[in-house]
């Protein structure tokens, strides 16, 4: 590369075919190698589920990096009140793509037409999900597959959270998100307390626009962040296995591919009872192996 196109592309971030050095591979991230269109294409719905569960991967992926990262350092110079939100992202984002994939692949395994309308509305698709599964007769997949998705988006319909309430502080009609609310307000989840007569318990609160604090549990979050990956995930990634190679959609096949998978499922639980601190290199392998 002669000097005149080092300059050129000194300050590029995006490089093509030509202009790889495949000798520094590490030094990039390589956008098309997990969206190669196996499965057909655009024109495939297997290939927009299969795309979805992927890309579900990564947002939460990075999202148990993150906050893993934040409890390392003991939430050091309180960070975790900052990056909290790009994690919330990614966890809203991933649980979505994986219900938006699950959902597509019963119906393309049923063969019916997927009618359901595309939103950002994950407590919609989950209501469809169990609906689906119930028709199916398979509610010990529910009972197996589902509790920290439902915990969680019965969580996030407990503070009247929305899809964007972790990307902008007021929403596009210039609203308050359920954190920032003054007390009084509407989109406030937190109400004010009241005694026996009826009456506020502090009378100048309702004169005052005091936002009253709101906190997210950064260790239980981890713990959901981890149990939707060990049983949400893998219920995904199951029937992306039946739409590739066949199979049931049965509580006891599910439970099968759940016998045949006790390895993954030994490994999870051993990070999990680990008493020491895994290092950034050993969670990245962690997250490599379990999630992406």
């Amino acid at each position: 590369m002669n000097n005149a196109e080092e300059k050129n592309t000194s300050h590029m971030i995006f490089y093509g075919e030509k202009d790889i050095d495949y000798t520094k591979s590490s030094n990039y991230a390589f956008l098309n190698w997990n969206f190669d269109n196996s499965l057909g294409g655009k024109d495939n719905v297997s290939q927009l589920i299969q795309d979805n569960f992927v890309m579900g991967n990564a947002y939460m992926g990075n999202a148990v990096l993150s906050l893993y990262s934040i409890l390392c350092s003991g939430n050091y110079c309180s960070t975790a009140d900052v990056l909290i939100f790009p994690i919330m992202f990614d966890l809203w984002h991933g649980v979505e793509l994986w219900l938006k994939s699950s959902v597509d692949a019963i119906y393309y395994i049923l063969g019916m037409d997927n009618e359901v309308k595309k939103n950002h509305k994950i407590y919609e698709y989950l209501e469809v999900l169990e609906k689906e599964l119930k028709k199916l007769g398979m509610e010990q997949t529910i009972d197996i597959a589902l509790p920290e998705l439902i915990k969680l988006i019965k969580e996030f319909q407990r503070v009247n959270a929305n899809f964007d309430f972790a990307r902008y502080s007021f929403n596009g009609k210039r609203t308050y998100q359920f954190y920032n609310a003054p007390l009084g307000e509407d989109e406030q989840w937190q109400k004010k307390e009241k005694s026996e007569d009826e009456r506020m318990h502090v009378d100048w609160i309702s004169e005052m626009p005091i936002v009253p604090n709101t906190c997210v549990d950064l260790q239980e979050l981890l713990v959901i962040i981890l149990g939707l990956v060990d049983n949400f995930r893998t219920f995904v990634e199951y029937l992306i296995l039946v739409i590739v190679e066949g199979g049931q959609l049965t509580d006891d096949a599910y439970k099968k591919y759940l016998t045949e998978c006790e390895k993954v499922q030994k490994n999870m639980e051993e990070w999990d009872n680990n008493e020491g601190d895994m290092d950034m290199k050993a969670m990245m392998k962690f997250v490599y192996s379990h999630i992406l």
